[in-house]
């Protein structure tokens, strides 16, 4: 009788382990697949970047929808959303993806080549006059850093994506 429940106990510890290992994989597959839809994603936001005009990339995907080419709110602006992804809790938003510039806090249609960010690689002489200052390069720059980061939620918590690259007029 007690070599029996030993055995029953060893199958239980055993199928326990293995219906652990099946849940994981399932999740991990997910992560995956949304990480994959975020990859996806965030290449065809960035080939939309590089195939815009050099000189209306920043007017047409910064936040400042008063500065849109085409005339007020008619760019695709900062922010895009990307199917079957879902937001994280704190995003105020609710939308995935998001299109970064060096701009201050406040003045989204203000490039600026003083703010110190390492994710821009700033300060950075943008408009090629060879002096970094705090004025607006928005209608003179050479150089455009740009961020396009998603975070999105997956089984296993939050995950992020980034993809970053400066533009050059040449």
């Amino acid at each position: 009788m007690i070599e029996l429940m030993i055995t029953v106990l060893l199958i239980s510890v055993g199928l326990a382990g293995y219906l652990h290992s099946i849940v994981q994989s399932s999740m991990t597959a997910e992560s995956n697949k949304r990480m994959a839809i975020a990859a996806q994603r965030g290449r065809v936001i960035m080939e939309s970047i590089k195939s815009t005009d050099f000189g209306d990339v920043f007017a047409t995907f910064n936040a400042d929808p008063a500065d849109d080419p085409g005339g007020v709110g008619t760019a695709v602006g900062a922010t895009f959303a990307a199917d079957g992804l879902q937001a994280t809790a704190a995003d105020a938003d609710g939308i995935v993806g998001q299109i970064l510039f060096p701009v201050a806090g406040g003045t989204p249609g203000v490039l600026r080549e003083d703010i110190a960010n390492p994710v821009f690689g700033t300060p950075r002489d943008l408009s090629g006059d060879g002096v970094t200052d705090g004025n607006d390069h928005s209608g003179d720059y050479q150089l455009l850093p740009v961020v396009v980061r998603m975070a999105w939620r997956t089984p296993k918590g939050n995950a992020r994506l980034e993809f970053k690259t400066v533009l050059v007029d040449l």
